[in-house]
């Protein structure tokens, strides 16, 4: 099983590194795969633009950390047998050298032709640093004193993790504008704006920025030292540019035209289906999560009132319970933040198609139709039917959220209470 019997709240080596490390690797490996073949297909700036010191020591970085599991595959190959469980941490090995050198790999190309830092890569070391320190955990438990053999792999596991931290580090630290925007670019070239002009730092945020909104961390400050007006605000975001957004709702729009039965639902959908499907994972990360807290707290209940029994339980388990709801609760305000923010563009986005196209048509409108649509009419659809129509999206998520919800409680009240008599 995951779970040692020797051990509290900690898992078994055969677990870690068959399981967890090796389906972390494949999944990243796919991942970084399909990554490498679109950058491959953009043009990469010239070296004396991207070749920084930084560029040097992400290189650097990724190659020692590439290099130590390829050393202690090899290390381990000529001190053990190639037999029973020394399979499973040969072949986890294997997968995670490969893993690293794509990583490699994937450090260059996003660096030499793209701003924005991959967050498969930022997701990857993350995770990777959180499964090295729990292995570490479980190999200082049990192997540590064993022989020679294992301190040498643990000082190898030590210096990849303090590697894979140190390039971690690195990888949040946002970049220069002057190393990605070339003295020879044209600001009316739509091409080099949209990849490495001046634009929203909202576009060139990763992942973890976007979670927690740092990139308005300038705004922020200037607001400190004078009044914000327009000329201190970024241009709107590409995805929810309305020139943008009007035009992909105009292809979306004249695609159902040329079908006997046109829906605008359909339209809107093609529109705007990417954000609804993000706003929807927020969502059901954020209904899980609070449901968790309940039996968090149940358990935690359950640990405090062992401690006026005989048999109590560990100290540990308290620490392990209480640092879970307060996991929970940071992860359910970070998610719903996101979820909200994705909902309001999402609502932007229908307003602006809804509103471009009934002004393309109002000015189309022949005299008789004018005597139909008055300007109150056409103003009533603007300015309401429009905005209700963009607030469904308030309320798109209940359609699932709630049935779901209802079904867990009832199930979770029920192997608490049993049944009603």
């Amino acid at each position: 099983g995951p779970w040692s019997p020797n051990r509290e709240l900690d898992l078994t080596p055969c677990f870690e590194h068959g399981i967890i490390m090796p389906v972390l690797n494949v999944l990243f490996i796919g991942l970084a795969t399909y990554r490498l073949k679109k950058l491959q297909a953009l043009y990469a700036l010239p070296s004396l633009y991207t070749k920084t010191a930084v560029y040097w020591v992400k290189l650097t970085l990724a190659s020692a950390i590439a290099a130590a599991p390829i050393l202690e595959l090899l290390f381990t190959a000529s001190t053990q047998p190639l037999s029973g469980i020394s399979n499973v941490f040969t072949i986890g090995l294997f997968l995670q050298s490969i893993a690293y050198v794509v990583a490699l790999r994937l450090h260059h190309y996003e660096h030499t032709r793209m701003r924005k830092s991959s967050d498969i890569l930022l997701l990857y070391w993350l995770f990777t640093i959180v499964v090295s320190l729990v292995t570490l955990r479980t190999d200082l438990a049990t192997r540590y004193t064993l022989s020679v053999t294992y301190s040498t792999v643990l000082m190898m596991h030590y210096t990849m993790l303090a590697l894979t931290f140190a390039l971690f580090s690195v990888k949040l630290m946002p970049r220069k504008m002057s190393e990605y925007v070339l003295a020879e670019d044209d600001d009316d070239d739509m091409t080099s704006t949209s990849r490495f002009g001046v634009r929203a730092p909202m576009e060139d945020a990763n992942i973890f920025s976007l979670l927690t909104f740092s990139w308005m961390s300038p705004l922020l400050k200037l607001s400190q030292s004078k009044q914000i007006t327009e000329d201190d605000l970024w241009e709107v975001p590409s995805h929810i540019a309305p020139v943008d957004v009007a035009e992909t709702f105009d292809v979306h729009w004249q695609h159902e035209l040329d079908h006997c039965t046109p829906s605008l639902w359909q339209a809107l959908w093609r529109t705007t289906k990417t954000h609804i499907v993000i706003g929807g994972f927020f969502k059901l990360i954020h209904d899980s999560v609070s449901l968790l807290n309940p039996v968090l707290l149940s358990l935690l209940l359950g640990f405090v009132a062992s401690h006026t029994s005989a048999s109590p339980q560990p100290m540990s388990h308290g620490y392990f319970y209480a640092s879970c709801m307060l996991g929970s609760q940071i992860i359910q305000t970070i998610v719903f933040q996101r979820s909200v923010q994705i909902g309001m563009g999402t609502e932007l986005k229908i307003n602006t198609s809804l509103t471009t196209a009934l002004y393309k048509k109002s000015i189309r409108l022949s005299n008789e139709s004018r005597q139909e649509y008055t300007t109150g009419v056409v103003a009533m659809l603007f300015w309401t039917d429009v905005a209700r129509v963009g607030g469904l999206i308030d309320y798109i998520y209940t359609i699932w959220s709630a049935p779901l919800q209802v079904v867990i409680v009832i199930y979770m009240l029920f192997n608490t209470l049993g049944y009603s008599v």
